[in-house]
Order: C-alpha cells, then structure tokens, then sequence
C-alpha cells in the first residue's frame, strides 16, 4: 500500500473524494456539480449529517487515519479544499507518529 506517504497530492485527492461523493455514497449529485470550493453543506450540496458519517467512514478506510474528535466540525467540511487539507494533515500526522513510540 502507499499509506507510508507524508501527503497525498491535494489534486489527486480532491479528485478522489469528489468521486467518493458522486459515486459512493447515496446521493443524486453529478461529478460535473462537485467543484473544489462549492460548500458540501449548506448552500451548496446539502450533504446532511448520515452522509457526511459516511464520507468520514469511507475517508477513513481509504486513507487509514481517524478524525479526531474536534475535526469534525463544520469549517473542515466547508468545500473539497479545506476538506482535502484537513485530510492531507491527518496523514501527515499519521505518518509522523510512525516510527514514535
């Protein structure tokens, strides 16, 4: 696996969690609608409470990292962006944790 990577590239991974919102989780939104900075909350996709879980769930599958506690707040989850920086920022932390103990 790649998991060992400090960062993942934030093109790459915007392009991966717009999939992941179109295509893995149960709603009607077309790719083409999801943009870097359009808001996945209010006055934008409206992704309510169970899909944003779900896209954690899957997040956190994918990529082997746990949002803490205090990441999940409304200002991570603002657009593609800020959500792609917080995500790059948990495997950054998981990957320095790494050889720690």
């Amino acid at each position: 696996m790649h998991a060992h990577q400090a960062q993942t590239d934030p093109v790459a991974l915007i392009e991966e969690l717009t999939n992941m919102i179109a295509h893995k989780l149960d709603v009607r939104i077309d790719e083409a609608d999801i943009t870097p900075t359009v808001p996945l909350l209010e006055g934008g996709l409206l992704l309510d409470s169970m899909i944003l879980f779900e896209l954690i769930t899957l997040i956190e599958q994918r990529y082997e990292v746990v949002f803490p506690s205090d990441g999940l707040n409304t200002e991570n989850f603002a657009n593609l962006t800020v959500l792609a920086g917080h995500v790059n920022g948990l495997i950054a932390a998981k990957a320095g944790q790494g050889g720690r103990g």
